[in-house]
């Protein structure tokens, strides 16, 4: 809040004698004088006050919806392994929360529910990967647990479901498209849309498999490479994309000082990054567009 000066200066001295009359009117201004001060000060100070508590009653949305529930573990799924116990976003399970951070506000994506602008899965479970390559496979479970289908299914056993890479990808142990398809086929009563079927999609697609109630994993080049699930979009109420929101379950939500495996994005700046860059070969699902909305069989 600014501070209200309120400046007032003393009277030069006059030279010379005054008239007795003119000293009254002297007198009486100077009284004047005191009066508007007072007056001026009383308004600033009862402005101020009104401002103060305009501030205190005027959430913004993301005010609205924050919550220390959120910096519980009552949206996390339980861990069952722990693939490499030395590393993955699980190693820093929330050493980087800050939960008055002046850089991050910390929505609630847990308990948020769907409105005229935003379409969200409410109440979507997280969990942080346990090792430096699991994000497809625990994006693929995230999705599982979403759908009740979860089981005694973990990290390690759905990422025994994918297929062995060959030629350059033989040592890579992260996880293109069609291994993201085998571990949907390997857990058996779920069908998919994906790139192959749709190979460009957009705002509109994203928000009607969430209306649908369907999780939409997709993976870019976030962190050089990384699988996440969208569960939510905002429009803001606007025509334009450009103030656009999408909210991710991430598996390696260690940068926004709260891990709770939520994370905000700009839409549109995530669909003109929405590619590996060549880094997956076309057999395994290409590299540009990457999603998987899967869902069980009706």
């Amino acid at each position: 809040m600014e501070k209200v000066c309120i400046v007032g200066g003393g009277e030069s001295p006059y030279n010379g004698k005054q008239r007795a009359g003119e000293a009254g009117v002297k007198s009486e201004e100077k009284g004047d004088r005191e009066m508007k001060r007072t007056v001026t000060l009383a308004l600033a100070l009862s402005l101020a006050l009104t401002l103060l508590g305009g501030c205190a009653n005027s959430d913004t949305p993301a005010q609205s919806a924050e919550s220390k529930e959120n910096f519980t573990d009552e949206m996390k799924i339980p861990y069952a392994v722990d693939l490499s116990p030395e590393d993955g976003a699980d190693s820093a399970e929330r050493l980087g929360d800050h939960q008055d951070s002046p850089y991050f506000a910390h929505p609630d994506v847990y308990h948020l529910e769907s409105t005229e602008t935003l379409t969200v899965l409410s109440r979507f479970q997280t969990m942080q990967q346990t090792s430096e390559w699991a994000c497809g496979v625990t994006s693929a479970l995230m999705v599982l647990n979403w759908y009740g289908e979860l089981g005694d299914w973990n990290e390690e056993t759905l990422a025994a479901l994918r297929h062995p890479l060959e030629g350059e990808l033989a040592e890579y142990p992260g996880t293109t498209l069609r291994q993201a398809m085998d571990i949907f086929d390997g857990v058996g009563g779920f069908t998919y849309t994906t790139t192959l079927d749709q190979p460009e999609i957009w705002t509109e697609d994203i928000r009607g498999w969430l209306a649908e109630g369907t999780p939409v994993m997709v993976c870019w080049n976030d962190w050089g490479g990384h699988w996440q699930v969208i569960v939510g979009y905002d429009t803001m109420g606007t025509e334009s994309e450009q103030d656009d929101v999408i909210l991710v379950a991430d598996p390696y939500d260690t940068t926004d000082h709260n891990q709770d495996g939520y994370g905000v994005i700009p839409a549109e700046r995530f669909l003109y990054n929405f590619s590996m860059y060549g880094a997956f070969p076309e057999e395994e699902g290409g590299s540009d567009m990457l999603y998987i909305a899967a869902k069980p069989v009706a």
